[in-house]
């Protein structure tokens, strides 16, 4: 590939040179919180810029073209940053979260079907409208719901009304070091509080006459699942043909899931590009026989971009899948309306304008980036891979073709899968060349399968044949999952490793396919800056010296970091549990590059806890109130496991500069406890409210 051909897509697609200076402000305002105050003043000294710039003489104007465009650049840029604030559903009047005290009643709308956890059922809800003081006031947004546990809740359907009473607060987060920020993961999507439904505090109200496509979706969404359930029985088979065929994963086991992962096919159960691929193509071969006129070409273009978009609303709309029906249109459109040739990065670049400007907190989306990442890489890498060996033998040629295309998909992701889920499955090349394609003649005898619903003895068989087909695929899941090094975990890419590695990645990339000689000397670049950043985190990391009071639900968890050692000290089952060690504690870990090992300048006694010149003392249930002839001096109490101690004997019995409630006591005696403090004006901090709690020392 020459340079120009390498350079052509950069110079002929003019959403790219649009989406990037969008996206770049969009990544700023999220990040920095500008106020829009700010953005609407730049952009009108922008704009009196182009304006001045047009007041120029034509050969002036030519000159400072290069000016001008830079404006258009920082026009949009500015675009980008005002997108956030404007799309916010907290500075919409009718957010039902500025008008509404903590315990009103609501009306809302169920939009997912409820998840069963622990002691509650999890939901996420549209909240319509209000109820103050006898009078219903329409109000927008979405509330997660968490309903206490009962049997009338199965009752509860996606699409139903129910009025609620409960107590709203802001949507929770564990706060542990390197965690999951759930309450991140919420904000994307517009999710800002939560509210816990105690059983009989909701009533079922009447169902609303909506908006018939959305209507629709739910009837179709629901005869799916009856048809796959009827056909192929209950249980994992028909969960995982619910996420294959439609993107249904609320029964998927877990442990499934997880196997799926460690082999590195995860990405067959999530809806991708892939599926609306399969329907393109098949669309394209059963509507061939329609003759290549205008008419016929416009009633192709409108059947295809119709059932695009309908299989991509009943799935449920994520990110890669709107990205794919949005490429796929354009395809479609340039393909049989303009009758002429379609750029795919200008499509791939359209698709990720649209959406940023729908809704650009998809940026921040690891479905989003890595759906647009694997495209890319494809499209830049596929064809230079299999150029690479020619085989004259046609089944030898065809297999090839299968390893350079899950090879070059594979490349540009690698980096943000490590960054975010801290393994590679060592094994995915020979899992995907068999399990994509049993996944492709699976999804196709599903469809198949919903075709053939109106005749039950062939639908029957047809299911039979599905059933046994992903029982199959299954085993070879767990077989390849199973095997002696299938997967490397714990890996920790910071965000500058992951920046610095696909600076090397593309500076290579240009070198190979542009023939570019400074590719590897920037290459080489990103490199030494990713060393010495390292070196540097390290040497940072060396000189910590930290206590993490964990939030662990129904558990006390202590770790004490001492450079890159580590030693815990709390409840046993912790480390014990692969599950809370993995969730809880590992992530911490992980970040800070520790390994366990005892610390010298730690040491227990008894309930006392000595960090180099700071005490804590783990004040439990098996402790009991006395007075001291003088007051034992500490810095931390913890109160662990519900002790019998109420907040005023502690006064009496220690002096300390914090009290720490810790994941182990119940909700209702932590209230108390900080009511009791804010009475007695002594300083206190609830781990299961806050976060985790750091001590340095």
């Amino acid at each position: 590939m020459s340079k120009n051909q390498f350079c052509n897509p950069l110079k002929a697609t003019p959403f790219l040179r649009l989406v990037i200076p969008l996206a770049a402000g969009i990544c700023l305002q999220i990040h920095c919180a500008v106020s829009w105050p700010y953005w609407v003043g730049v952009a009108l000294l922008l704009l009196a810029g182009l304006y001045a710039w047009r007041l120029l003489p034509p050969a002036r104007q030519y000159v400072l073209n290069g000016w001008r465009g830079m404006l258009l650049y920082l026009l949009l840029f500015c675009a980008g940053g005002l997108l956030v604030p404007l799309k916010d559903i907290r500075r919409q009047p009718g957010y039902f979260g500025n008008r509404l005290q903590s315990a009103d009643t609501l009306l809302v709308t169920l939009q997912e079907p409820l998840q069963e956890r622990a002691r509650s059922d999890k939901t996420v809800a549209a909240v319509e409208a209000v109820l103050l003081n006898d009078r219903l006031i329409a109000v927008q947004g979405n509330l997660l719901l968490y309903l206490q546990r009962d049997t009338t809740n199965r009752v509860l359907q996606c699409g139903d009304r129910v009025w609620i009473c409960g107590t709203r607060q802001p949507v929770s987060n564990s706060g542990n070091p390197g965690a999951f920020d759930y309450r991140r993961y919420c904000a994307n999507r517009q999710v800002f509080h939560q509210a816990y439904i105690r059983a009989g505090h909701w009533k079922k109200a009447s169902r609303q006459h909506g908006h018939f496509i959305a209507k629709w979706l739910l009837q179709a969404r629901a005869w799916c699942l009856h048809t796959l359930q009827r056909y192929m029985g209950e249980g994992p088979e028909s969960a995982l043909a619910a996420a294959l065929l439609i993107g249904y994963r609320y029964d998927l086991d877990r442990d499934m899931v997880q196997a799926y992962t460690n082999a590195g096919v995860v990405h067959i159960i999530a809806i991708s590009g892939m599926h609306l691929a399969l329907i393109y193509g098949s669309l394209i071969w059963l509507l061939q026989w329609l003759p290549p006129r205008r008419l016929a070409n416009l009633l192709k273009a409108a059947i295809i971009i119709s059932i695009l978009w309908g299989f991509a609303l009943v799935t449920g709309a994520a990110a890669s899948i709107l990205r794919a029906a949005v490429m796929f249109s354009v395809l479609a459109i340039g393909q049989f309306v303009l009758d002429r040739y379609t750029n795919m990065y200008n499509s791939l670049a359209a698709s990720a304008f649209l959406l940023l400007c729908y809704d650009p907190w998809l940026l921040l989306d690891a479905g989003f980036q890595l759906s647009y990442l694997a495209v890319l890489s494809l499209l830049l890498c596929y064809r230079p891979l299999y150029d690479l060996w020619h085989i004259p033998n046609k089944w030898l040629n065809k297999l090839w073709a299968a390893v350079a295309l899950t090879l070059a998909a594979q490349l540009f992701t690698l980096p943000v899968c490590l960054y975010y889920f801290h393994q590679f499955p060592n094994l995915f090349l020979p899992a995907n060349l068999l399990i994509v394609a049993l996944s492709t003649i699976i999804l196709y005898g599903l469809i198949l399968l919903l075709l053939l619903a109106p005749i039950p003895v062939a639908a029957h068989y047809t299911g039979i044949a599905a059933r046994g087909m992903i029982t199959a695929m299954n085993r070879m899941v767990s077989f390849i999952e199973g095997l002696p090094y299938a997967v490397t975990d714990n890996i920790y890419l910071p965000l500058y490793g992951a920046i610095c590695a696909y600076v090397m990645m593309g500076a290579l990339a240009a070198a190979w396919l542009a023939k570019w000689k400074g590719g590897c000397w920037l290459a080489l670049c990103a490199a030494l800056c990713w060393a010495v950043m390292d070196v540097g985190a390290r040497l940072q990391i060396q000189q910590r010296r930290q206590v993490i009071i964990y939030n662990v639900p129904g558990y006390t968890a202590i770790d004490i970091l001492k450079g890159h050692a580590v030693q815990f000290a709390g409840d046993t089952a912790v480390p014990r549990t692969p599950a809370l060690r993995q969730r809880y504690l590992q992530p911490a870990r992980l970040i800070n590059r520790s390994r366990e090992h005892d610390i010298e300048c730690f040491t227990k006694k008894g309930a006392f806890i000595s960090l180099g010149s700071k005490r804590l003392v783990v004040v439990d249930s098996s402790w009991h109130a006395c007075r001291p002839v003088k007051k034992i001096q500490v810095d931390y109490i913890l109160l662990s496991h519900r002790p019998k101690l109420a907040i005023s004997q502690l006064k009496d019995m220690f002096t300390c500069k914090m009290i720490i409630f810790d994941a182990s006591n119940p909700f209702w005696q932590i209230q108390r406890w900080k009511n009791d403090c804010s009475a007695l004006t002594l300083r206190c901090f609830s781990v299961p409210d806050q976060g985790a709690y750091l001590i340095n020392f």
